[in-house]
C-alpha cells in the first residue's frame, strides 16, 4: 500500500460533488469561492487523466479550514 496514494480527477469530483468546470474554477485565484483561503492545488501528475497526491488535497482542505 502506498503511503501517499494518487487520486484522479474523477475522485476529486466525487469527493466534493462538483463538475470538472467547477474544479478548474477553484484553481483560479480570481474565480475561486471567496470562502477559500487558497486555490485548489495544481495536479501533481498532469495529463489525461490528471492526478493529485492525496496528501496535497488533504493539506489544501486543512489550510482552507484555518481562519
Amino acid at each position: 500500500m502506498h503511503k501517499n496514494p494518487v487520486i484522479f480527477t474523477r475522485d476529486i469530483l466525487a469527493r466534493y460533488q462538483i463538475s470538472e468546470k467547477t474544479l478548474w474554477k477553484w484553481r483560479d485565484k480570481d474565480k475561486m469561492p471567496r470562502a477559500f483561503l487558497l486555490p485548489f492545488p495544481a495536479p501533481t501528475i498532469p495529463g489525461v487523466p490528471n492526478r493529485w497526491r492525496q496528501s496535497d488535497v488533504m493539506e489544501w482542505e486543512e489550510n482552507n479550514r484555518k481562519v
